[in-house]
């Protein structure tokens, strides 16, 4: 791979991470705007059901005032408003609204609808608000961190920059960067207002001309859908803006001279982004919309280095350094942790320094890879490279594309192992069987990947398989997935407020997240599913201990000796050994 390609591939991914928290950002709003418009319309038909008299309400009697006890229960409702907006720092301005409306001793019925449907908007916009703030201070502080990552790695050198604070992150997210001179929290009290003046004008036109209820909640709808999507362009233009921001910071931090702009090509490529492609250009010449990212709304274009020979900005950089001793080889194989670890909180322990003579050097694969690699290798496993997934998949998605009748001779453990890897963003499918099912399956291998470096875990020594067994499930952290091998099988665990559930993978009938009661009991299951010995292991006078196994699922994230050990797992999708005449082994 040669440098462009090099730099195009990692800043790639680094943009559809981007673009996947936007995109998770969205949909949460799309949750946001259906509850709110649930209300809507129970307030508006609670209004005309109230106060309707043949099936309509007039103008006038809209306008009517509320009696005592109207007025009464309307107060009580604000008041209730009023608390929710200091507890949640709401709109100030609505909130002073809310106090003057609860002081008033005269409220028409259409003031009382407005001020019921108009809390329900202000709620709506301050989640919408808190949503994306958050949303766009993670792309900002994601992407500066992971865009010295892959620079430093890519170089193999490292050295000390200043950590990103609140107060930074603060100052970037609040300052305006487009030609309307707003910052997104602007244009979101912008679209309430206006969807909010639009929702009393419906109301009151509703009222006016007679229609039915029906209609004005069928306007609000589509009122509401509009302004969803002008949300989710502003969502999808300001990430897009952010990891931009990030980036050009992040190179102007590390003495990056020049940019090069990568846009993704595909069918929805924009024909500026095209013409765009591939162009570099100084960093004194970085303006947003002309020179770089986004180039207009939703755009998908990232920025990359770009060096005319082999890395020599960010070598003279690294120069510069040595004297100050905060120079550090920084190895192709040191996850993002790692790095984060060393050179953002400044734990350094492990590292070498740089001297003048010393070239660039891997960090050695750990004792548990090489011995891992070496029984692949001695069985003639084949190695199909494992990629990156294009976005994070569900545990529903996950067990869909995995999952099936086993025609091996029992993949479970290596099934499990497919499983992490895709839990961790990894492109992984397994059924592969023959040599490779069978190297996973060893107990001893098992207990080489949990010394793999990074990897938490445990191995209990139990006398009694089933009771030994269920003491590990009843102290797993709830939530948390976990691989267990105990018995004659290895599965996905997990504890959660039901019960302790196990990952069903091998069946023909049905697969997915089963309570470990399926055959009766927890222990009828271990013995049943999981072929755990009722007994101890009595031989030659002996009692033989047996090993329990868990391994923390979440600890693999971003370790590449276990996407290598995948390899050996990744199976083609046609040479895939399941289906109907397969079965749970």
């Amino acid at each position: 791979m040669n440098n462009g390609e090099y730099w195009q591939k990692r800043f790639e991914l680094l943009e559809q991470a981007a673009h996947q928290q936007g995109v998770q950002c969205y949909a949460d709003i799309e949750k946001q705007y259906r509850q709110a418009q649930k209300q809507l319309e129970g307030q508006i038909a609670a209004w005309y059901q109230r106060f309707a008299s043949n099936n309509g309400v007039t103008l006038a009697e809209a306008k009517r005032m509320l009696n005592a006890k109207e007025l009464a229960e309307l107060k009580w409702d604000v008041n209730q408003y009023i608390q929710y907006g200091q507890e949640n720092a709401i709109n100030g301005t609505w909130v002073k609204q809310l106090e003057n409306a609860s002081a008033r001793f005269h409220i028409s019925r259409l003031e009382a609808l407005k001020l019921q449907t108009q809390q329900s908007i202000e709620v709506m916009f301050g989640n919408q608000l808190d949503s994306i703030d958050s949303t766009m201070r993670n792309v900002y502080k994601s992407g500066y961190y992971h865009t010295a990552y892959e620079i430093q790695k890519g170089v193999g050198v490292g050295w000390d920059f200043s950590a990103l604070d609140d107060k930074q992150i603060s100052k970037v997210i609040n300052k305006p960067w487009a030609v309307d001179g707003k910052n997104f929290s602007e244009r979101i009290w912008g679209n309430r207002q206006k969807l909010v003046n639009e929702l009393n004008n419906t109301l009151t036109q509703n009222i006016i001309l007679g229609k039915d209820p029906q209609k004005a909640i069928d306007e609000i709808a589509r009122k509401m859908n509009t302004s969803k999507t002008n949300t989710g362009r502003l969502v999808m233009t300001e990430e897009a803006f952010f990891s931009s921001a990030a980036q050009k910071d992040c190179f102007t931090e590390l003495d990056v001279e020049q940019f090069e702009i990568v846009a993704t090509l595909d069918s929805h490529t924009s024909d500026i982004c095209r013409g765009m492609d591939g162009k570099h250009f100084p960093m004194s010449e970085w303006k947003v919309g002309v020179t770089a990212p986004p180039f207009h709304v939703h755009c998908r274009s990232t920025t990359v280095p770009y060096f005319d020979d082999e890395f020599d900005a960010v070598g003279e950089r690294a120069a510069r350094d040595e004297e100050t001793g905060k120079t550090y080889f920084v190895p192709g194989n040191m996850t993002y942790k790692e790095w984060e670890k060393a050179f953002v909180n400044g734990d350094k322990s492990g590292l070498q320094a740089v001297n003048s003579d010393d070239t660039i050097k891997e960090k050695e694969p750990s004792e548990a890879f090489q011995q891992i690699q070496k029984a692949c290798e001695a069985d003639k496993v084949e190695h199909r490279p494992v990629q990156k997934l294009s976005q994070p998949l569900s545990s529903d998605e996950i067990i869909e594309r995995l999952a099936g009748g086993d025609m091996t001779k029992g993949s479970c453990s290596s099934l499990a192992f497919a499983y992490i890897g895709n839990r961790n963003g990894l492109d992984v499918l397994d059924f592969r069987g023959g040599s490779s099912q069978y190297v996973f399956s060893m107990n001893s291998n098992i207990k080489k990947i949990l010394e793999l470096p990074g990897v938490n875990g445990s191995i209990t020594m139990v006398k009694k398989e089933i009771s030994g067994t269920m003491e590990v499930l009843n102290n797993l952290v709830l939530n948390k997935e976990y691989y267990l091998a105990t018995g004659k099988h290895a599965a996905i665990v997990r504890r959660v407020d039901s019960g302790v559930e196990y990952l069903e993978l091998q069946s023909k009938f049905q697969n997915g997240w089963m309570p470990f009661d399926r055959y009766g009991s927890m222990a009828a299951t271990l013995n049943k599913r999981f072929g755990c010995r009722k007994t101890v292991d009595k031989q030659f006078g002996k009692v033989w201990e047996k090993s329990v196994v868990l391994m923390d699922v979440e600890s693999f994230n971003e370790n590449t000796e276990f996407e290598q050990i995948l390899g050996y797992i990744n199976t083609a999708v046609e040479s895939q050994k399941k289906g109907v005449t397969g079965d749970v082994k």
